[in-house]
This record gives C-alpha cells, sequence and structure tokens, in this order.
C-alpha cells in the first residue's frame, strides 16, 4: 500500500443512534456513494458495515452500526454486540446521530454505553431540513449534552446534504496523524456478495409489511463470475415460520415475481454488469436463536 504523506490523518468513526435515525444515510452521504441499505421501516441496518471516506490528507472508516435496541434473541444479541463494541471499545471519534427534539423516556437507557465511550464523542441533530424552528434542536442539544461526554454539537440534513461538509471537517479535525489504514482506492470492507444479500433484503423490506422483513434473512448460495456470461446468483430467502413462505411467496407467485425483479434491476445496477438472479424460499424454523445459522450469515465469529 502507497505510504501515506506526512501529517496525514485516520481514524475509525462509529455512526451510533436510535433506530430511523438516519445512520445509513449519512454514511453514503459522508462516503458519496450508496454503501447502505435505507428504508423507511427502523432496524434496517443489521450488520457493521464500513464505508471508507480518502481524501488527499485524511482517511476515515465510518462503522455504520444498527440501532439501539434491547435483545430479545441470539440475532438481535450479535446486533447488539456490535454496537456496543463499535461505541466503546473501535473508534477514534463516535458519532451520535439524532433527530431533533427529546427521545422517548424509554429509549434513554439504550443511550448507556456511550457514557463509557473512550473516544470524543460528536452529537449530530439530523434531518434538520423538516424542522421549521431550532428549539427542538436546541432542546436536543441540551438534553444530550446533560447525558453524555458530548465534545461537540453539529446540525445537518443527510438527506439534503446541507451540513455534511461542516461535518467532514469536523471529522477530519479530530482524527489522530496516522497512515491509511486501507488503499486510497478502497470504499469498504465487504465483497460483492454480502452487497447482493443487503439489496434482496432493502427490497424485502420495501415490499412487504408487519413482520415479515425482521423474520426474513438473505442467504446468497451461489456468486458465480464467468467468462462471457452473466453473473450468477442464487439466494435463499429464511424466513422463521411456515406460514410466512406463502406470505413471501404471494398468489400465484405475484409477490416473489416483483422482489426478484426488483432486486435483479438494483443488483444490474450495483454491480454494473449483468446479473442472473434466482430466488427460493426456505424455512428455518427460529433462525433468529439458531447459532450454527447466523454464523454461516456472518452475525458471530466462526469458532
Amino acid at each position: 500500500m502507497k505510504a501515506s504523506p506526512a501529517g496525514f490523518r485516520a481514524g475509525f468513526v462509529p455512526i451510533t443512534g436510535l433506530p430511523n435515525a438516519g445512520k445509513s444515510t449519512l454514511l453514503n452521504a459522508l462516503c458519496g456513494m450508496r454503501l447502505s441499505i435505507i428504508t423507511d421501516k427502523p432496524q434496517t441496518t443489521r450488520n457493521s458495515i464500513l464505508g471508507i471516506l480518502n481524501e488527499p490528507d485524511f482517511q476515515a472508516v465510518f462503522v455504520d452500526t444498527p440501532g439501539f435496541l434491547r435483545s430479545r434473541n441470539l440475532f438481535e444479541k450479535s446486533m447488539e454486540t456490535a454496537i456496543r463494541r463499535a461505541a466503546t471499545e473501535d473508534g477514534d471519534l463516535c458519532l451520535l446521530l439524532v433527530e431533533p427534539g427529546l427521545p422517548p423516556g424509554d429509549k434513554v437507557p439504550l443511550f448507556e454505553p456511550l457514557k463509557r465511550v473512550a473516544c470524543p464523542l460528536y452529537l449530530v441533530i439530523n434531518k434538520l431540513d423538516k424542522e421549521t424552528s431550532s428549539a427542538r434542536a436546541d432542546a436536543a442539544a441540551e438534553f444530550y449534552s446533560k447525558l453524555l461526554p458530548v465534545k461537540q454539537v453539529l446540525h445537518i440534513s443527510a438527506l439534503t446534504g446541507g451540513g455534511v461538509k461542516e461535518l467532514r471537517a469536523a471529522i477530519k479535525a479530530a482524527l489522530p496523524e496516522h497512515p491509511a489504514y486501507y488503499p486510497q482506492d478502497q470504499l469498504t470492507d465487504r465483497w460483492e456478495k454480502f452487497y447482493a444479500a443487503e439489496i434482496i433484503r432493502e427490497h424485502i423490506f420495501k415490499l412487504y409489511s408487519q413482520e415479515i422483513p425482521y423474520a426474513a434473512a438473505v442467504e446468497i448460495e451461489v456468486f458465480r463470475e464467468e467468462e462471457g456470461r452473466d453473473t450468477q446468483i442464487l439466494a435463499a430467502v429464511h424466513v422463521a415460520r411456515a406460514s410466512q413462505k406463502p406470505i413471501l411467496i404471494g398468489k400465484g407467485g405475484r409477490s416473489i415475481k416483483m422482489l426478484r425483479e426488483r432486486s435483479h434491476k438494483a443488483l444490474v445496477a450495483f454491480l454494473g454488469r449483468p446479473v442472473e438472479l434466482h430466488l427460493t424460499v426456505k424455512v428455518t424454523p427460529g433462525w433468529q436463536d439458531d447459532l450454527q445459522f447466523l454464523r454461516e450469515l456472518g452475525f458471530y465469529d466462526k469458532k
């Protein structure tokens, strides 16, 4: 890897917050490309995803974490562990993304790990494009600054890009002098196979309602590239209960056909090459508490 110039800054920056605060939208805005899937449903992000911002004089490695939650099963426990590690162990700077106003009272205990954060904590108040006055933003700044060891408060709209340039500058100033951790042309630590599963899962969130998006897991069984042929992708959509399978498939297979068509279009756009996509639906009872299955999906280290 090419040596970094003198005075170069680099570090890890976890992005934390409640579900639907806009963490994935912010990661995409900071990195200038779409690395995390986005839907209007909470808890869309399940893995910690690295997005790498490369500039001539600094490199910020952002960690998009799942939204704060109280775990109910092994699957959610892995998400909870990812949040805690990113916030308290892995960062050189931690961003807490919040909405204007005060959080619901029952959510306040979820911020407890950030009281022990070892690196500087910046409060980033998001969604200012939806606010007509500064009162709720001011209330948020006061509340979180009293609750947590906040070093700096910034105001942005991740959706429109307002304030993102200033946030980038603040992040650069907070990073330590250090050589780049990744090559300057690398944008993420994830492989295309991971993003194929994420794109399909994103469209499950968009097409289905109620429990289906949360009961579904996507496993890429085949991801094959051969010269002169379309990229072959075979994905299995696992559901937790037998009663969920016909809902996912839909009457006459219409729902699964729409899922395949929309996912296929998005995969072609993302990969920039022709794709042949096949989907199957499998019932994997209680997969959220199946440690072996979760390890296969990458939520726990394989032992």
